[in-house]
């Protein structure tokens, strides 16, 4: 590179730098990419002609709650609201655990169609580990991938439904936690399934009655 060159890179950066220069010191000189420092929409508490009094900013929609309050609801009972708030009201620990086994009951109206969407739910999570019937022998533990897990009618006798909503939503021992992969409402209509595989819960006394008149017929 000869020195007219090197005086003219000079030149230029000469130029450059002044032009950058100017009196406003608030001014933060020429934008690369004005559309970045300029937003092309409304700010939250800037005037907008797109509304009759021209605010951003809009009042929130009839029926909104602050984050973590529970509403006066006369459709969806506490348990229905808990659970969408579930780990506000319940935390990870021991005591969250029992608290969640003394105070949840399943707030799902039981029916046909809600067991049938328990059993899509744990045919998808649940039978790899619990196996198709809930006896624990899931392919992963038959293939001896996984440590063997305790079959439902043992484990679950005595099990409230908070404790399994709990257990489902945080984890419990090797498990991990279904909270991402499954929804508050399908946790619920999961836990009715395995009652109903497990013969447990809610689904205890159909079984004893068919224990019962089976043992009456012989």
């Amino acid at each position: 590179m000869n020195n007219r060159q090197i005086k003219l890179i000079g030149l230029i950066f000469g130029v450059a730098l002044f032009a950058s220069c100017g009196k406003d010191p608030n001014s933060t000189g020429r934008s690369y990419m004005p559309d970045m420092v300029y937003p092309v929409t409304y700010e939250t508490y800037s005037a907008n002609p797109l509304f009759d009094n021209n605010q951003t900013a809009r009042m929130p929609v009839a029926g909104t709650i602050p984050q973590g309050l529970l509403p006066a609801n006369d459709t969806m009972d506490e348990a229905s609201l808990k659970s969408y708030l579930y780990k506000r009201y319940f935390p990870d620990s021991p005591d969250g655990y029992e608290k969640a086994g003394a105070e949840l009951l399943n707030p799902i109206v039981l029916s046909d169609e809600v067991l049938a969407q328990g059993q899509k739910t744990y045919e998808v999570f649940c039978a790899v580990c619990h196996g198709a019937t809930g006896d624990g022998q899931g392919s992963i533990v038959v293939s001896g991938a996984y440590p063997p897990v305790p079959a439902y009618s043992e484990r679950l006798k005595g099990l409230s439904e908070g404790k399994m909503f709990h257990s489902i939503t945080y984890g419990r021992n090797l498990m991990g936690s279904y909270s991402a992969q499954v929804s508050a409402e399908d946790r619920w209509k999961v836990i009715y399934y395995i009652q109903k595989l497990s013969a447990t819960g809610r689904f205890a006394s159909a079984a004893a009655t068919d224990s019962v008149a089976i043992t009456a017929v012989k």
